[in-house]
């Protein structure tokens, strides 16, 4: 991630509009119907930082609000498994409730010089730059959308995205405006999967989202994709059955017994 650009609606009624820098962009994944997200969400409320943006993502096919973009974004770019988790500046990851706490903490641990993104502008439904850097023009629509089963607002909730080559230096991104009152985040970034490193010392610990039932399982590690979990276990069951497998097998080689 190199450079975040934040565009208000009101630019939407406007001819032309410039967008704001932010210092920190913090991307929480939750779901509606994970508990541990509640604690988590109304720290991010309470959270006073003028210099923060916050995208909530919904990556969890059994939320409404399920936001195909932000799953493909949770699973193949950030390579998380677990809600809650909260990827701060695009290096650090808290995951859990317990680690979602210290949000505030690892904001003041890290510090950002986001650069790259230069003439940034927002015109009749086209946005134009010049990109110094990086090969993807990422733009994520976020709204205030209201809790299906609780009293509350998320307020930056992910609901659509467009992605561009950095190069082109325009996009046509109309379809994001209509019926628009929210905000747009332009993020600057090179394709590929985030690098990220811890920013707790506390243990992991979450909500499984990648299951069959997409239920959820309680679980305390972190950081194997579905298939090489599968693969891990496969392997382990081959090497606990090698030992009968190899007897099994020598024993039908000895020639028989004919007095037995």
């Amino acid at each position: 991630m190199y450079d975040v650009v934040v565009f208000d609606s009101s630019c939407s009624d406007s001819t032309s509009c410039t967008g704001e820098r932010v210092e920190h962009l913090v991307e929480y994944y939750g779901a509606d119907w994970c508990e541990p997200c509640e604690l988590i969400e109304d720290g991010i409320d309470a959270l006073n930082r003028t210099d923060t943006f916050v995208i909530q993502h919904h990556p969890s096919v059994a939320d409404a609000s399920f936001l195909s973009a932000s799953k493909l974004r949770f699973e193949n770019e950030h390579r998380l498994l677990f809600l809650p988790s909260l990827v701060v500046d695009g290096q650090g990851l808290l995951t859990g409730s317990s680690q979602g706490l210290e949000l505030s903490n690892a904001l003041s641990q890290r510090s950002t010089s986001y650069s790259g993104l230069s003439d940034i502008e927002l015109n009749n439904g086209s946005l134009t730059w010049q990109a110094s850097q990086g090969d993807r023009v990422s733009v994520w629509r976020t709204e205030a959308m209201e809790h299906p089963d609780r009293n509350r607002t998320h307020p930056t909730l992910a609901t659509d995205m467009m992605q561009f080559n950095a190069l082109n230096g325009s996009g046509n991104i109309s379809d994001l405006l209509e019926d628009f009152n929210g905000s747009l985040v332009v993020i600057l970034e090179q394709t590929g999967m985030y690098q990220l490193v811890s920013d707790s010392s506390s243990p992991a610990n979450g909500v499984e989202l990648y299951d069959d039932t997409d239920t959820g399982k309680i679980v305390g590690t972190q950081g194997m994709s579905p298939g090489q979990r599968s693969s891990l276990w496969t392997g382990i069951l081959l090497a606990a059955l090698a030992p009968a497998l190899y007897m099994r097998w020598n024993l039908s080689r000895q020639p028989s017994n004919e007095e037995e």
